[in-house]
């Protein structure tokens, strides 16, 4: 594939990143900041009382939808969705490795005793049926997939939902500038819906009738309400279901009134499933395919796991890739390694003892549980003193843990809604992936070094 069709932003640095539209809406944001605060904030607070009208909520508290979007060129957009395609034929790869291999299977061993579960996987293609990659652009200007989120990512209904909203309030940003929506979430809310009956069919030839929106002690409840209803409207029999309230049956998965569920959409966290004993029998209809599981739990553990990106940028692991598919991981997939002892190959290729490395590398590198959510426990070298950092690094080890290249953000002035204040934040784009073609854009920007729309930052509108 040529570099044309690669999400190459031609830049060096965050200022070049800023070109045409973008650049007028953040001098815009400067200075109406500095000359007209009030009609900013009031375009603000309009869009931010219809967005909760609507019901759109972030678990229950304000929906951080900001007025300012966010601007991706028409060629960068291109050049996104080429790369986020074939992004997921990577994943297609690594699980079939998974099933196979004992050294990829050694990256993951915490799961081990789950395999009977994680290697049975279903027939369609590709695996994980919704994803959410999430990713910044490097200093080289290559867009850079620092997370998959291949087993439940938020925003999948409300995203398109809170974008036909923002696209109705008079802003006074963009007010005169001739923006378009060349994805499909926005224009299309109950885009996941119909994939969802895609895939049922995909995997059974049968038409989906019947499914349940599965949680585990009430965790992970955002959205949920929007699916539920958008899978009614569809026509199709559906409720929110607690794991433990299914049960096996002879004719398959049933709920607690015997009402048979065909296919089930995972909105929890898999680590409370992984010693649950009182969740083995929902975890083994699913692997038996006994109802189709969306996504399946190779998705859920393997290929959501951030240890999936050491898989991916190792070079052990070459000879299982076409050069095709070497090139779009040497361009964005960021050098990434599991944090044990013994030795590994650097970002240069050279073999070296992985634990002096990261000390020694303290500035480049940031440190993430490979598991966990929301920015749950990472740290960044270059923000964090060296004292510090030597006391994670040995935490780390004994934990499970990845260490990643540490890429430099863009930023851009934004409104913090939280403090009701004009600042500079980092920002990043994630790109939203059904039955493996790009459904549309995510934008996140943070006060934090660490985005967090739950902490100190909002979600901005991608056109």
């Amino acid at each position: 594939m040529s570099n044309a069709m690669h999400s190459h932003f031609n830049s060096n640095d965050a200022a070049s990143a800023m070109i045409g539209a973008n650049a007028k809406i953040e001098e815009r944001t400067r200075s109406l900041s500095s000359h007209d605060l009030t009609s900013l904030w009031m375009a603000q607070d309009e869009l931010s009382a219809a967005i909760a009208s609507a019901g759109i909520h972030f678990e229950d508290r304000k929906y951080p939808l900001c007025i300012r979007p966010l601007v991706v060129e028409a060629n960068v957009a291109s050049c996104l969705k080429a790369t986020a395609d074939r992004f997921l034929t990577l994943l297609d790869v690594a699980a079939e490795l998974y099933c196979c291999d004992r050294a990829v299977q050694d990256l993951f061993s915490t799961y081990d005793h789950l395999l009977p579960w994680i290697t049975r996987l279903p027939k369609r293609r590709p695996i994980a049926t919704v994803c959410r990659l999430d990713g910044m652009f490097g200093s080289d200007g290559n867009y850079k997939i620092i997370e998959t989120n291949t087993e439940g990512p938020g925003g999948v209904i409300q995203t398109g939902l809170a974008a036909k909203i923002w696209n109705k309030v008079w802003n006074p940003l963009t007010h005169d500038l001739s923006l378009h929506r060349n994805h499909r979430l926005p224009g299309d809310p109950n885009l996941l819906i119909r994939e969802l009956q895609f895939a049922f069919q995909a995997e059974t030839g049968g038409e989906l009738r019947s499914a349940a929106v599965v949680n585990f002690k009430g965790r992970f409840t955002n959205e949920v309400d929007w699916i539920v209803r958008g899978l009614q409207e569809a026509g199709i029999q559906s409720a929110l279901l607690d794991v433990r309230a299914l049960k096996r049956t002879s004719h398959g998965m049933v709920g607690p009134d015997g009402t048979p569920i065909q296919l089930t959409y995972n909105k929890l966290d898999v680590r409370d499933l992984m010693r649950a004993a009182e969740c083995r029998e929902y975890l083994e209809a699913c692997a038996a395919q006994e109802v189709v599981s969306i996504n399946p739990w190779i998705s859920q553990w393997i290929l959501a796991d951030k240890a999936i990106l050491a898989l991916l940028s190792d070079p052990r692991f070459r000879s299982n890739f076409t050069s095709d598919q070497l090139e779009l991981i040497a361009r964005h997939v960021p050098w990434t390694r599991l944090v044990r002892s013994g030795t590994a190959t650097d970002p240069d290729g050279k073999r070296v003892d992985l634990v002096e490395y990261i000390h020694e590398h303290r500035t480049i590198l940031v440190l993430k549980p490979s598991n966990a959510t929301r920015g749950e426990g990472v740290t960044v070298g270059r923000l964090t003193p060296p004292e510090t950092w030597e006391a994670r690094v040995k935490d780390a080890k004994h934990s499970r843990y990845v260490v990643q290249e540490c890429i430099d953000a863009g930023r851009l002035t934004t409104l913090n809604l939280s403090t009701r204040s004009i600042e500079e934040m980092a920002w990043g784009l994630d790109c939203y992936v059904f039955g493996g073609r790009l459904a549309g854009f995510h934008a996140r920007a943070s006060g934090d070094a660490v985005m967090n729309i739950g902490r100190n930052g909002v979600l901005l509108p991608v056109v």
